[in-house]
Order: structure tokens, then sequence, then C-alpha cells
């Protein structure tokens, strides 16, 4: 408990003022591009649909950075062989997956669309002289249909291209790259949240769900002592969400940032057989080594004992509770106003609290995580975050499946690594 504290207080004392810096730059870029994304989809919804992927890209290279500037203040994490240009890189692009799970999961891209949704639409309705059939391909209205697939498919596509032709290709392309990356996956993520919702709105009108409610009704009218255990158990799940998974959430992401490995536990890669090369070869070899990171990360959980992590999510309580005071507090201290007034200055209170509150978090989350690290029995480390240039080594063997010539189609397959890592090593 000792080493946590100090550890802690390294964190804010060294690295705070870099972590509000951090945190607003990301906040205000966001904004930026939610506002220009908008404006776009109000002129066209494809081209503020190809811009909202990058807010949220914005928020997720702000938490990258917090985290990776903390990381030479964790005494277990730290690595005299990480930092620089190709870390951060290949962090951002290793955390895309669980931040943008997380981002959905918590209802945060959908904030953003519904955002994006309503700025497009006031500008396409306007321009339109509010008459509904001159809207045309304007709006911004996002919905399971033949765009947002062709975008997914064309964003693929292009991402794997870009793993395909790594070595051809000039260095400034892992911007394209990381953005193919941002876009697909935000394509994927948005249409799994559409066909959820339409799958829970399909069960709301079925027979049966309304004779279920009809039921629970009767029970609540009729039967007190059974509604009130309902509503405990409803309230106990709501803690238990807020309490346990939130913060297991975020140590996940702050994994899969750090990279996290394990010390002795076979690789993924060990278990990848068959006759894949080239390309399927290089996109083979990212979703294994990114699932051995995310898999490693999760695992963060639990091997920290449930004495680290319950003092952990206790810590996180607390600061949930002192964030939601602070901010209600900063309310309470304006006081009351017009609502013209509160849409222009509630988004700055609420950011200028959180940029008290969130280098807290990381600080919180990053001293747990090292905890975890520092463990003998844990049986993780730290490697310098993304894709290891060592991970080729360990997949070339069960990749390559000629016995003739395998001399030659290693040396070609080392030529067609990851793009990004191979610009981010040049860089």
């Amino acid at each position: 408990m000792t080493q946590a504290l100090r550890t802690f207080g390294r964190i804010l004392a060294r690295h705070w003022p870099a972590l509000m810096a951090w945190y607003i730059a990301g906040e205000a870029l966001h904004r930026v591009l939610i506002e220009l994304a908008g404006f776009i989809g109000g002129l066209t919804t494809l081209g503020g649909l190809l811009l909202l992927p990058l807010a949220v890209a914005a928020r997720l290279v702000s938490y990258v950075a917090m985290y990776l500037t903390v990381r030479p203040s964790l005494p277990h994490s730290r690595r005299t062989d990480a930092g620089g240009v190709r870390e951060f890189g290949s962090a951002t692009l290793a955390a895309i997956l669980p931040f943008f799970a997380f981002y959905t999961a918590w209802g945060l891209l959908d904030a953003d669309q519904i955002e994006f949704y309503q700025i497009a639409s006031a500008i396409a309705l306007a321009d339109s002289g509010f008459e509904l059939d001159q809207v045309g391909d304007r709006g911004g209205l996002i919905s399971v249909g033949a765009l947002p697939v062709t975008v997914l498919v064309i964003a693929l596509i292009a991402r794997l291209l870009f793993t395909r032709f790594a070595a051809r290709l000039p260095r400034w392309t892992v911007v394209l790259a990381a953005y193919t990356e941002v876009l697909w996956t935000f394509m994927l993520f948005t249409l799994v949240a559409r066909w959820w919702n339409g799958v829970l709105d399909w069960f709301a009108e079925r027979q049966a769900v309304g004779w279920l409610q009809g039921i629970g009704d009767w029970f609540a009218a009729n039967l007190a002592p059974i509604a009130v255990i309902w509503e405990g158990a409803t309230w106990v799940f709501g803690i238990l969400v807020a309490a346990l998974i939130v913060p297991a959430a975020w140590l996940t992401v702050a994994g899969v940032i750090f990279g996290t490995t394990f010390d002795s536990t076979p690789s993924f890669a060990r278990w990848t057989g068959g006759v894949a090369r080239g390309t399927a070869m290089s996109v083979a070899r990212t979703l294994v080594m990114r699932l051995e990171g995310l898999v490693a990360a999760v695992t963060v959980i639990w091997r920290g004992g449930p004495l680290l992590f319950g003092a952990y999510a206790l810590a996180y309580a607390a600061w949930g509770l002192a964030e939601q005071t602070g901010t209600r507090g900063a309310l309470l201290l304006v006081g009351a106003h017009e609502s013209s007034f509160w849409a222009g200055f509630f988004p700055l209170i609420t950011v200028a609290v959180a940029a008290v509150a969130e280098p807290l978090r990381v600080a919180i989350v990053a001293t747990a995580y090292d905890g975890v690290i520092g463990r003998p029995h844990a049986g993780l480390d730290t490697r310098p975050s993304g894709l290891d240039a060592e991970a080729s080594e360990v997949l070339v063997a069960p990749l390559d499946v000629e016995d003739e010539g395998s001399l030659g189609v290693v040396g070609k397959q080392e030529d067609e690594q990851d793009a990004v890592r191979r610009r981010l090593d040049d860089a």
C-alpha cells in the first residue's frame, strides 16, 4: 500500500500539468471535429461520416498520450526501450479495438452520432427550405444500409492493402493506414450498435414481452415484497457495474496501451497454423498479436488478486463520487441562468472539472496496473506498446508451410510485415 501511494503521488507531482494539457487538447479537438463533421454532414452525409471517426480518435489519442506520459513514473512498468513515435503510434493502433468497444458500450459513440445528426440535420433542413423531400443525401442520418456497409468494406480493403504493400509505400502513408483502421472499426461498431438496437426494438414489440410486462406490473401492484426485491436487485446490479465493470474496463485499456504480455504463457501465435501467406499472413499476424495483447490486458484484472483489485475499485468509486460532487458544486456555484447560458457554458464547466478529475483517474488506473505487474506471481510483463518487432519471429515458422525454398518464403514474408509498424520503425 505504501508503494502504491508513493507511485500515485509521483504521477501527480511529475505529470499533472501534462495530463491536463493532453485531456483538454483531446476534448477541444473532439468538439471541433464533431462540429466540422456535422457541418459537412449537412452538405453530404458521406463526407460527414468520413470525418466523424476522427472525433472519437481525438479522445483515443489523448488517453494514449496520458497513459504513456505517466509510464516513466511506474516502477514496475517503465522500460528504457520505450518511448518515441513508434511506441505512440503502435499503442494507439493496439488500443483502437478495446477503446471503441468501451466507447460504444457506455453510449459515448451514440452520443457523438446524435450530436452529429442534430448539427447536420439543422443545416440540411435550412438549406432545403425545410422541405424534407429536398434534403436528399444530406442530414447526417446513419442507419443500417448500403452507405455504412460500403464505407466499412472499402476501409477494410484499404487497410489490408496498406498492410500488403508496406515496403513499397512512402513513410507518410502511416497516417492513412491509421485512418482506415479507425474508420472501419468505427463503422463496425456503428453497424453492430444499430443492429442490436433493432433487435431490442423487435423484441419490445412482441406480444410475449407485453405479457411479461403485465405480469411484472401485477406483481408490483399486488406483491410489494417481490417488487422491492426486484428493485433492489436492479439497484445492486447498477452498483456492481459502476463499481467493478467500469474500473475493470479502464484497467484493460491501460493494459493494452502499456503493451501487457505474458511472462511464460505460450504466445497465441504458436496456435496459428494453416496455409496463410502474403496478405493473409500479415492480417493474421496483426489480429493474433492484438488478440494476445488484449487477453493479457484482461488478465491484469484477476491476476492482481482480490485485495488489490478491491482496493482499486474502492479508490475508483471514491474518485467517481468526488468527480460528481465537484461537478455539482461547480454548477451550484455558477447558479441559476437561462437555458441559452447553459447551452454555451455547461460543456465548459464539465470539461473544466474533468480537466482536474481525469489526471486523478489516470493516476489511479496506472497505479493499480503497476501494482499488478509488480506482483511476482502475476506472470505478466510489459513491452513497448503495440506490435512488437520480435513477433514476426514467432509467426514465420507456423505460417510457412512450404518446405522447398523456405528461406526465400520467409524472407519475402518478413518484407511484407505490418505497414504501420514498418513506417514507425523508420521514423
